[in-house]
């Protein structure tokens, strides 16, 4: 660190500048960052290069300080850091903490696509869901091991078995499969959230808007994909049979965690699949029975309506 402040002093001695001057580059050298700095670097530094990096160590103070003349860099969410290039010191900008956790917060936010239910589903945590109520303990534990499996299986070509969440309104079915998205988009993992009755009149919309591959296909191939409130309205034949058996066929081919809410039963749910305004089809409701089998294990809740008791929602 000697030889290096005697290269400045011998830079200041040998050039005419004025006090001020002298004065701004010795209160620079003298920033205790400056000086981390320099006992890092001190067997990198040329004394032919003390003058550039003089003029560098000084812009790095100011802009630090917030003296300097230009407020972009630091409106922009950078911050000024020394570094060596060839025995020069430079000045380089880089993310502040505060910008790097606002563009981790808006990745994450990405990760969780949220169809027809309230954006602020994404914002749920483990730490909101009660826990409570015995009745939904192990649906809570079921999502907790299920989420843990996604965060560490080696691949993502590992499958992992989905949860299929049934019971009457009120338990939070909904709310938890927010709280399992906001989980995993905290370690790079992409959701996709639905609400399905809205979803299927949407669907028939789209047939005049061209649109029906495209809709289909993002359901399709997000990597974890949520259906909400499947068997809460009556299904035409169309959106049985080549929407809902389209997108589980697919998942079911390419093994990708599939999750469900439901006020039914998976048996209950068997008999609403069978019944179109069309008729009965038994045959057809047991084909897409069993991709859900296979895409999701079934955990019934139980408990007191939490919307009434104003507690926490669906």
């Amino acid at each position: 660190m000697q030889n290096i402040n005697d290269f400045f002093k011998k830079y200041l001695a040998q050039n005419q500048f004025t006090t001020s001057y002298r004065q701004l580059i010795n209160q620079a050298l003298a920033d205790p960052d400056v000086q981390a700095f320099l006992k890092v670097h001190q067997d990198e530094l040329h004394e032919e290069t003390i003058e550039k990096s003089a003029a560098a160590i000084y812009e790095f103070v100011t802009i630090k300080k917030g003296h300097s003349d230009d407020e972009t860099i630091s409106a922009a969410g950078y911050e000024p850091v020394l570094q060596m290039n060839n025995g020069d010191i430079e000045v380089g900008y880089r993310p502040t903490a505060k910008l790097v956790d606002q563009r981790q917060a808006a990745a994450q936010a990405d990760r969780i696509k949220v169809v027809n239910l309230p954006k602020d589903l994404a914002d749920v945590t483990f730490d909101d869901y009660s826990q409570k109520f015995a009745g939904r303990m192990t649906a809570f534990e079921a999502a907790i091991d299920l989420t843990t499996q996604l965060i560490g299986r080696e691949t993502s070509e590992t499958y992992v078995k989905g949860v299929y969440l049934s019971g009457p309104f009120g338990l939070g079915k909904t709310f938890l499969l927010g709280a399992m998205a906001n989980n995993i988009a905290k370690n790079g993992i992409t959701s996709t959230l639905v609400h399905f009755p809205t979803f299927a009149v949407q669907m028939k919309q789209a047939i005049n808007d061209h649109k029906v591959w495209q809709r289909l296909q993002n359901l399709e191939e997000t990597p974890v994909l949520m259906i909400d409130d499947i068997g809460a309205d009556a299904l035409s034949p169309w959106i049985r049979d080549e929407v809902l058996s389209v997108i589980l066929q697919y998942r079911m081919q390419e093994r990708l965690t599939t999750c469900f809410t439901s006020n039914l039963s998976m048996s209950e749910l068997q008999a609403y699949l069978s019944q179109t305004n069309q008729g009965v089809d038994e045959i057809k409701s047991a084909r897409i029975m069993e991709r859900i089998h296979f895409l999701a294990t079934e955990y019934q809740m139980t408990g007191p309506n939490l919307r009434q008791e104003n507690l926490t929602q669906e």
